[in-house]
């Protein structure tokens, strides 16, 4: 196993991300880690990133998103 030890601009980046209401997975893929390595660090910094469900229920609330 290799570990990518954070920089402190990967972590300036996460709480970018996490505060800007990007799902783990495009966090994940944004800071080209895996969603436990990028989960694992929001909750050390106590940041959480919106499930999949909840951005989407966002996005049709704001008529971005097209109900079905």
């Amino acid at each position: 196993m290799i570990v990518k030890p954070w920089t402190p601009e990967d972590v300036t980046r996460l709480i970018e991300l996490a505060e800007g209401g990007a799902t783990l997975m495009r966090a994940s893929a944004a800071l080209g880690r895996s969603s436990t390595s990028v989960q694992k660090k929001a909750r050390s910094l106590g940041k959480e990133f919106a499930g999949v469900r909840k951005v989407r229920a966002d996005l049709r609330a704001n008529g971005v998103l097209e109900v079905k």
